[in-house]
């Protein structure tokens, strides 16, 4: 997360100390970068780590698991990734269950509180 991602982030745990019971931060997900096959498998293995997408936060409580994306405003790119983290997280731990998506923002942007709701993205406030 970016500076100003982390003081969104810290104004929301501040107001919510409650709202996840353990948290997992900068979380890989996805597959990443086709590897090269003649690396050795440490190399492999860094390179895919690399090269995955990276959730801010994946929260739980209980079964619950939360995947959490952090911005100073709640726009568009944020909605989409969240949307395409739940997606790949939901690959990577069939186990999982239900996931959830939220935006910890610091405000939402205009227009888009319906659109969020209507694709299943939660907007929490930071």
């Amino acid at each position: 997360m970016k500076p100003e991602d982390i003081a969104a982030w810290e104004r929301f745990i501040d107001t919510n100390p409650g709202y996840f019971e353990t948290v997992d931060y900068n979380v890989p997900c996805g597959p990443g970068a086709p590897v090269n096959p003649d690396h050795a498998p440490e190399i492999q293995y860094d390179h895919t780590i690399l090269t995955q997408k990276k959730i801010d936060v994946v929260g739980y409580r209980g079964d619950a698991v939360t995947i959490v994306e952090v911005k100073p405003i709640a726009d568009m790119r944020a909605m989409g990734q969240v949307i395409t983290y739940k997606h790949l997280y939901a690959i990577d731990h069939p186990e999982a269950g239900v996931l959830t998506g939220v935006v910890v923002a610091g405000d939402i942007e205009r227009d888009l509180a319906a659109v969020y709701a209507t694709v299943g993205v939660l907007f929490e406030q930071a």
